[in-house]
């Protein structure tokens, strides 16, 4: 029976997942607890990047399957993580104990980047803003978030409806002061503001991902289409940057979410920004140099000058910075 690919390019965020995890574990602890959160973190971490098809095929709510969670626990006792070390070691011992509980088979991914120029990343970034900074600024979110999710209220909640949303912060997402209001009342309300910032924040990052696409549709149809080309099985890079923006720990202030959907744009459709060559001159001590000129050395390669004092310079190569002579205007 195959086992479940895992690529490899994804271990960096099974070793942060760990990394926290392991922080928080107290030492000489029974492994149980332990290996259900790593399940459950290891859930997100797919989740995050698109990996739909891994979790396809492991058994469903994987944190609660008896067999997986005896597995782990099995592994992580053999791998004896109060044995001391350092700390990266043991990190790495978790991380190998996740992969065989679950049997996963890890693989490296055919190279299919895409090169835009760089210049695209800016002119992205920009279009992304005009959607994601009116939207997701305060008091804009908060009004949002509120009228969503007054109108999906029952009736006979709305008094503690009402209590409940004007504890709420600048834009809507915590609450500062928790009102004395019926349990079950509480709990559908806030029940009611999770879906409505959703709701209300998914639909900001959609608009901006229809920027961006449009965007890179005007410079490479291909890049643009796989915006919406499922990444494993069926959830696509445009699902994947929503599940981001709308997880908890993510920041929303606008300028972070602008830089997050550009990065994971990125990174999900396969784009690596190409910068335009610079164009370089043949170093000669009888011509003139200025900062932030680029030069081809016959010894030292290519580099740039980063400081001029008369007829001397200070050139930044790759392995070394080196003082040369220059003409003196």
């Amino acid at each position: 029976m195959p086992t479940p690919e895992f690529p490899r390019s994804q271990l960096p965020r099974l070793h942060d997942v760990a990394a926290r995890l392991l922080d928080s574990r107290k030492p000489a602890t029974p492994n149980d607890h332990f290996a259900r959160e790593l399940l459950v973190r290891f859930e997100d971490a797919c989740t995050l990047a698109g990996l739909d098809r891994v979790l396809s095929e492991l058994p469903p709510d994987v944190e609660d399957d008896p067999a997986v969670r005896a597995a782990l626990v099995a592994q992580l006792d053999a791998a004896d993580l109060d044995g001391g070390g350092p700390r990266n070691a043991r990190t790495g011992k978790v991380i190998d104990c996740v992969v065989a509980a679950l049997g996963l088979t890890l693989v490296d991914e055919t190279d299919r980047t895409i090169a835009v120029d760089d210049a695209v990343r800016a002119t992205i970034a920009a279009a992304i803003a005009k959607v994601v900074e009116p939207e997701l600024a305060p008091p804009t979110l908060r009004e949002a978030i509120i009228g969503h999710a007054r109108r999906a209220c029952d009736e006979h909640h709305l008094a503690a409806f009402e209590k409940i949303v004007a504890q709420l912060d600048e834009r809507g997402l915590r609450m500062t002061k928790q009102p004395k209001v019926p349990l079950d009342a509480s709990q559908a309300v806030q029940r009611l503001l999770t879906a409505a910032r959703e709701a209300v924040i998914g639909h900001a990052v959609t608009g901006a991902v229809d920027r961006a696409k449009a965007e890179l549709a005007a410079v490479d149809t291909a890049a643009a289409a796989r915006v919406d080309e499922p990444l494993s099985l069926k959830v696509t890079p445009r699902d994947v940057l929503i599940a981001r923006v709308c997880d908890d720990r993510a920041s929303k202030v606008p300028e972070s979410v602008v830089t997050a959907i550009v990065d994971g744009l990125a990174e999900l459709a396969r784009l690596t920004w190409r910068v335009p060559e610079v164009a370089a001159r043949t170093y000669s001590p009888r011509e003139t140099f200025a900062v932030g000129d680029t030069l081809d050395h016959p010894k030292f390669g290519r580099g740039t000058v980063v400081a001029v004092t008369g007829q001397k310079m200070d050139v930044e190569f790759a392995e070394t910075t080196s003082t040369l002579v220059h003409a003196r205007k």
